[in-house]
């Protein structure tokens, strides 16, 4: 701390301005309390994600605050689409310092109405077990998204792999949004975009018989 706050003096003397704190949290629901940390270079704005997961009828909102690029302010809002076994939607809002402890965030109504596009989709823990269904497309989805990576859970990863509809403005910043795709401690190691189809005949997504042991993985490490 005292080494980031020799680098803001002598940035403050050296150039008009003062170095950026930003409240630093995450957690569950539409707010959280952090401690205020000093930005690094380049991180001129204080970020607040909001993601709305919604998994087997089941809908958790969490929230996560820290310092990035303002250049990213204008991303989003972001959704995502797996099919049945999960959907997701996060929104950046941007503040200054100590007025972001008052802003609040919240998600615009979802539009779930199909838009004509499909793309293949499917949520598993490995690519044998990742049996592709056809899912349409909703609202201002109309990429889809071919992703690896790992959830991490008591700090051990669990391989993944996702497939489904995504907004553009998701493709276009997946380094932003990698570790807030669904709300949850993502790892990505592999994410590639095309443009969406359009939609023909459309089967249920698939998670076989892994649906529900996933389902109730991924709400405990939403919980924790």
């Amino acid at each position: 701390m005292a080494a980031s706050l020799a680098v803001c003096i002598l940035a403050a003397l050296l150039a008009t301005g003062t170095c950026l704190q930003c409240e630093v949290c995450t957690g569950p629901g539409k707010n959280c309390t952090g401690s205020m940390q000093t930005c690094a270079a380049g991180q001129d704005s204080c970020g607040i994600f909001l993601t709305e997961v919604i998994m087997v009828g089941i809908e958790i909102q969490s929230i996560l605050k820290r310092c990035m690029p303002s250049s990213q302010c204008k991303a989003g809002p972001f959704s995502v689409n797996f099919g049945n076994v999960v959907t997701s939607r996060t929104i950046i809002t941007c503040c200054m310092g100590d007025a972001c402890k008052t802003v609040n965030v919240t998600l615009p109504p979802a539009d779930t109405k199909p838009n004509g596009w499909s793309c293949p989709g499917c949520f598993a823990l490995t690519t044998e077990q990742c049996r592709e269904g056809t899912i349409q497309c909703t609202g201002a989805e109309t990429q889809c998204i071919d992703a690896v990576g790992a959830i991490m859970t008591g700090g051990y990863p669990i391989p993944t792999v996702m497939k489904g509809c995504v907004s553009e403005s998701m493709c276009n910043h997946l380094n932003v949004t990698s570790s807030a795709l669904t709300g949850i401690s993502l790892n990505l190691t592999r994410e590639h975009c095309t443009e969406a189809s359009a939609a023909a005949r459309v089967a249920p997504g698939a998670a076989g018989l892994l649906f529900s042991a996933l389902a109730g993985l991924l709400l405990l490490t939403l919980l924790s």
